[in-house]
């Protein structure tokens, strides 16, 4: 008898990690998959075209300005007083905040600098254009 339970216990000295390899494999492929589903919302902004563009931090937030001026904070239409209060808030919860600003390749300059000023004021210093490799 003393026999027997030495063979149980001899059977298992390895730990097959081929089934947690595999599972983690398919995890990967799936978050994989949908982060690239998860980029910056569809706006009828039409982006400069740049050669070395960079994606977006994942961390980061959206701020979009279409060419007839208005504002669209993550993928939302906004103003500028909603808006401003917004980036406050979203500053105070989280002084690593970091804003992608698109603007329309039609807008003009100044509209552009007064977005990006109206996000300095809010107090996000972390501040990126949003551009797309031609």
């Amino acid at each position: 008898m003393s026999h027997s339970s030495e063979n149980l216990d001899d059977a298992i000295t390895q730990i097959n990690v081929v089934p947690l390899v595999d599972i983690m494999l398919v995890l990967l492929i799936i978050f994989m998959l949908t982060a690239s589903f998860i980029s910056t919302p569809s706006l009828p902004v039409h982006v400069p075209k740049a050669y070395t563009a960079d994606p977006a931090q994942p961390a980061s937030q959206s701020l979009a300005l279409s060419n007839k001026g208005e504002l669209f904070y993550q993928g939302k239409r906004t103003d500028r007083d909603r808006l401003q209060k917004t980036l406050k808030e979203a500053a105070a919860l989280n002084p690593e905040l970091r804003m992608v600003v698109s603007a329309d390749a039609a807008t003009p300059n100044g509209k552009v600098v007064e977005v990006l000023d109206l996000v300095r004021q809010a107090g996000i210093t972390k501040i990126a254009l949003g551009v797309e490799k031609p």
